[in-house]
């Protein structure tokens, strides 16, 4: 398996509310010539502003400093003061400037006096980011905020280059956290000659109290890595002591050494030459190839405790490697041993390791993978001649294979291409590359010939499958859906068995089908995939959910019984030759009704809040309405316009959606209520019963 450890930069901004509780005291003057005045807490007793050990045993907090400033700004025109900590012991912030007097009793937000990027990883403690919301300013009051930065905190005294990485993500696939530097987010960042102690803040996307995830936390001096850890629970305002840093190991003396003697491909457009080694604890290290007696032998050492290797050839544009700046590369080797440590480049991605004297080529046997989907299991090829040949075998439309050596993955052959199966012609020359795609071919009996040497293959149909069945028969499947108001489009059968069809089926754009046996819903299938886009197939599953065409077209749609696949192709297409589809397909934009002024409201319990999930209100006996809802005070209660057409005592059901979706559908809906009346004696507001998922029951109360 080719080893593309990427380090790839990724895109995390994340801003997110938090919680605000306030002290007042109607006693005080805001207008006092002193100036108005807060006093900001995190909710402990320490409540200054630089980060300090509380007790010396790791336990961190984040406390203020005088000078300090936060910024307060009024949500209803967005003008804002800025606030100076004037004493430090008790967090007290004031600000002198007539304009503050106009924030007493207005809704404010405060945050950090954000000039510079708050997450800013180069500020070190400066770069403390707090925010809070939603709350009513009052002269002297307790303003509670929420630190959104956590902190990495090490001691280093070294001379080298210290690289930090975190890795995680949520179980949505969304980065967790980020570094920031030099205005871009990273999940890693090196900082040079910098000794003592370090503070290094970084964005966490995840409230631990709500979410706890674990990330891995590796960090590297000059590039070479030290040490991999785990931190459970990572989140909001933590500060993550790791000690006191050390260097790595030092190289033993009297390295082994490995030998690159590149082809004349390789040594064209003045590329250069690196040795990517790796080992299976995760250890790799990347080492330059040189030619120091200009022999055309390159070599270099082997970092110590490395198992594999493979050779790549660089772009002479770039001085350091990286993935991106690779032209090609051999497959994963295991380290030649002297004196059969010399590696020869055979072609563009092949070689072989020999002696300075010399190499022969190892003995090879090819087998053929992948047959009924079975990737474990080789069937062996018998060399005849210049050509390996597996003959008389029975290939199904639905099969892919490829070749490969040895039965292993290390070196394995199939066709160049993007789609991951790829469909050719029977009785034609293909030449096979290193690490290419999977084959297919129409179903038949096939003579498979394969020349190592040259790489040309050729599958030759000699006959027919004995199950091929008559094609055009009446079959007990339909397709059935809103085009038919869910009635039965027949399908007929192949020359395959168990492969049915019905073709020129026209659709508007997010009409609904599923595929029915004998015209009833006692066997039925579905997604899965709830939005299929045209020219390609969707694994459907029995009692699946309905599914919907992202484009309007005339299809031909087959079903493949024996591997419940569906595939929607153009009429007249050949179905063989286009991509399995394994992510849903653009969404219909939603388009909401029009809405009276009329309210309703939504007060999910702890279980339908889990997971970010969003809510909608399904009107219902009137033609069907749906209707988001939003939290606009975030308030926790969720309110939504009853649509024109209804009013209270209408017919409605709440329902807690995928946030990863848009539009409001059955599809998207992760849990729902009963069937619900919206109350006519002024009740508006439904409680979901704590500890229910669907159908739980609720209360309707006054709003």
């Amino acid at each position: 398996m080719k080893k593309f450890w990427n380090l790839m930069l990724v895109a995390l901004v994340v801003m997110l509310g938090a919680t605000a509780c306030t002290e007042t005291d109607e006693n005080v003057d805001a207008k006092q010539e002193a100036g108005i005045s807060f006093y900001a807490t995190f909710g402990d007793e320490d409540t200054r502003a630089y980060i300090d050990d509380a007790d010396g045993d790791k336990t961190w907090t984040t406390i203020w400093e005088e000078g300090d400033t936060l910024k307060v700004t009024n949500t209803e025109d967005n003008s804002y003061c800025k606030f100076v900590c004037t004493d430090a012991a008790t967090g007290k912030f004031t600000c002198e400037d007539s304009a503050a007097a106009t924030f007493v009793g207005k809704t404010v937000r405060i945050s950090s006096d954000d000039d510079k990027h708050p997450c800013d990883s180069r500020l070190g403690k400066k770069a403390l980011y707090v925010w809070t919301t939603g709350v009513t300013f009052v002269q002297d009051a307790t303003i509670q905020l929420t630190s959104q930065t956590s902190f990495l905190r090490y001691t280093y005294e070294g001379e080298g280059a210290i690289t930090l990485k975190l890795e995680q993500k949520t179980p949505q696939g969304d980065d967790v956290y980020a570094f920031m530097d030099n205005n871009q987010s990273t999940n890693e960042i090196t900082f040079s000659g910098i000794k003592g102690e370090n503070f290094v803040p970084f964005w966490c996307g995840v409230d631990s109290s709500q979410v706890e995830l674990d990330a891995t936390l590796s960090y590297f001096v000059d590039g070479v890595k030290v040490k991999q850890t785990t931190i459970n629970g990572i989140g909001w305002g933590k500060v993550y002591n790791l000690g006191t840093l050390t260097d790595p190991e030092p190289a033993p003396e009297n390295l082994a050494k490995v030998y690159l003697v590149p082809n004349d491909d390789w040594k064209s457009a003045d590329a250069w030459f690196s040795a990517h080694f790796f080992n299976s604890t995760d250890g790799f290290a990347d080492v330059k190839l040189t030619d120091e007696d200009a022999n055309g032998i390159y070599e270099c050492s082997v970092p110590a405790d490395m198992e594999k290797v493979l050779f790549c050839r660089m772009n002479p544009g770039f001085a350091e490697f990286a993935w991106e700046n690779v032209w090609n590369q051999t497959a994963d080797e295991v380290i030649g041993v002297e004196p059969d440590n010399y590696y020869y480049i055979l072609d563009w991605s092949n070689g072989a390791w020999g002696t300075k004297d010399g190499y022969e080529l190892p003995a090879v046997n090819l087998g053929v993978i992948g047959f009924g989907g079975n990737w474990d299991t080789d069937i062996d090829m018998t060399l005849e001649g210049d050509y390996y040949t597996l003959k008389g075998k029975e290939i199904y439309a639905t099969d892919s294979f490829k070749i490969r050596a040895n039965d292993a993955w290390t070196e394995s052959y199939g066709v160049e291409g993007s789609n991951e199966d790829i469909a050719i012609n029977a009785d034609e020359v293909y030449t096979l590359v290193q690490g290419g795609k999977n084959m297919m071919v129409p179903a038949g009996v096939y003579n498979l010939y394969f020349n190592y040497s040259t790489k040309e293959f050729k599958a030759e149909r000699v006959g027919n499958l004995e199950n091929q069945e008559t094609p055009d028969q009446p079959s007990p499947w339909s397709l059935s859906g809103t085009f038919n108001n869910w009635g039965d489009a027949a399908m007929v059968t192949t020359d395959i068995k168990n492969l049915f069809v019905v073709k020129s089926v026209t659709l508007e754009a997010y009409a609904s089908f599923k595929v029915r046996k004998d015209k009833t819903w006692a066997e039925n299938y579905g997604g899965g995939i709830s939005y299929m886009n045209p020219n390609g197939y969707i694994q459907v599953y029995s009692g699946g959910s309905d599914i919907s065409n992202t484009v309007a077209g005339t299809y031909d749609f087959y079903f493949d019984y024996t591997s419940k696949l569906l595939y929607m192709v153009d009429a007249g297409a050949d179905y063989t030759t286009v991509a399995k589809q394994t992510v849903n397909g653009e969404e219909p934009k939603q388009e909401e009704p029009e809405v009276t002024a009329n309210m309703l409201y939504l007060k999910p319990n702890a279980n339908w809040k889990k997971d970010n999930a969003r809510f909608a209100a399904y009107f219902f006996g009137n033609g069907d309405k749906w209707v988001s809802m939003v939290d606009s005070d975030s308030d926790g209660i969720y309110e939504v316009n009853i649509p024109e057409g209804y009013d209270y005592g209408c017919n409605v059901i709440f329902c807690r959606m995928n946030p990863n979706t848009t539009a409001n559908n059955w599809n998207n809906k992760w849990n729902q209520t009963a069937d619900l009346k919206a109350p006519t004696d002024g009740k508006n507001l439904y409680t979901v019963k704590e500890n229910t998922w669907d159908k739980g029951g609720g209360t309707w109360s006054v709003k």
